[in-house]
C-alpha cells in the first residue's frame, strides 16, 4: 500500500524536528514537497531533500527542473499542470493532482504513473468531498493507479478507502497529528 505524505509548511521552520518527531511521518513510503507560498522554495527543496532516505520516495510539486537538479524521485503536478506530464523524463515517478472527470482524462492522456483522486473525505478549504463513490468511478476511470487523497486523518479512514480499490492514500494531517 501507498502511504505517501504530503509536507505541511510547519514543516519548515524546524525540518530536523519534523522529520524525527512527527511519528506516522516514518510510516511513508512516499513524500511531497509543497509549498505554495514560499519565496525561497528551491532553498527550502535543498534543506528538505537532505533527509531522503532509500526507504522513501520523495517527489517535488511542479518543477521538473529543479526536481532532476535536486535528486527528487518525481513529480506531483496540481490539476494545472498535467500537460507537464509529457516533459516529464522517464526516470522520474509522475503524480498527478485530479478532481474530476476531466482531469483524469488529461492524466490518463499524457501519461501519469498514479493519479490523487481528491477530496474524499472533508477538509479545510478543499469544497465537497466526493466521498467513496466517487472514489469508485474515479479509480473505473483512470488508466493508472488511483491514490485516495482529502481528509484521511484515521485508520478507519484508510480501511474505507482501500476497500475501494485504491493503490493506497495520501494525506498531510494523518502524518503530522502528534
Amino acid at each position: 500500500m501507498i502511504k505517501y505524505a504530503i509536507s505541511d509548511p510547519k514543516f519548515y521552520s524546524n525540518l530536523d524536528y519534523a522529520f524525527n518527531n512527527f511519528i506516522r511521518l516514518k510510516e511513508a513510503n512516499m513524500l511531497l514537497f509543497r509549498d505554495k507560498n514560499s519565496n525561497n522554495y528551491d532553498k527550502t527543496a535543498q534543506e528538505f531533500i537532505k533527509f531522503k532516505s532509500h526507504n522513501i520516495k520523495f517527489l517535488l510539486q511542479n518543477d521538473i527542473d529543479l526536481a532532476c537538479k535536486l535528486g527528487f524521485d518525481g513529480i506531483h503536478f496540481s490539476s494545472n499542470f498535467i500537460h507537464l506530464l509529457k516533459e516529464t523524463p522517464p526516470n522520474l515517478i509522475k503524480i498527478a493532482s485530479t478532481h474530476n472527470i476531466k482531469e483524469i482524462e488529461l492524466s490518463n492522456q499524457y501519461g501519469a504513473d498514479f493519479i490523487t483522486f481528491s477530496p474524499i473525505f472533508a477538509t479545510p478549504n478543499k469544497g465537497k468531498p466526493k466521498g467513496l463513490e466517487g472514489l469508485k468511478e474515479a479509480i473505473k476511470i483512470s488508466k493508472f493507479k488511483v491514490i485516495a487523497l482529502g481528509g484521511i486523518i484515521s485508520a478507519e479512514q484508510i480501511c474505507a478507502v482501500m476497500k475501494c480499490g485504491v493503490a493506497g492514500f495520501a494525506s498531510i494531517r494523518y502524518f503530522t497529528l502528534d
